[in-house]
């Protein structure tokens, strides 16, 4: 599997999740949510998985020379900024978008690889916090394909 393509699958399952979690978990009226506690699960949820993906990214990007493309991650492909607005707020040109876009694609696509969140079904079936291989999931490991 192509790191960018995980990507793209994992994003449109944050994109969905995201979705459905304002809908369901209110932020503005907090007792339309209190029926949601926190109760003990091995499994990842939802909120989990969106919180995962956010995480990747700030991983895959984290050098100081990726700080532009972090912003774009959080702002375009978190925050769910529309193209134009998100351009317009970084100030980069379509040719520099497209760059940064695909670096993006890649760099978060391989962490996503890495740390188990793709594909997202085995994601969802798997005890939090491991790993394909049973091993606890760290930033400071090193992807098993390069």
């Amino acid at each position: 599997m192509r790191p960018a393509d995980a990507f793209d699958i994992c994003h449109e399952v944050y994109v969905h999740a995201r979705q459905f979690l304002e809908q369901k978990l209110s932020t503005i009226h907090p007792e339309a949510s209190s029926k949601y506690l926190w109760r003990p699960d091995n499994r990842p949820r939802l909120t989990e998985f969106v919180a995962d993906f956010c995480l990747a990214g700030q991983r895959a990007l984290r050098k100081r020379t990726q700080a532009s493309r972090l912003i774009l991650f959080r702002v375009y492909y978190c925050g769910g900024a529309e193209y134009h607005v998100a351009r317009k707020h970084l100030g980069i040109s379509e040719l520099t978008w497209a760059n940064w876009v695909e670096e993006i694609r890649e760099r978060v696509g391989r962490e996503l690889l890495r740390s188990g969140m793709y594909p997202p079904g085995r994601y969802f079936h798997e005890p939090t916090g491991l790993t394909r291989h049973g091993e606890i999931a760290t930033s400071e490991d090193e992807p098993k394909d390069a």
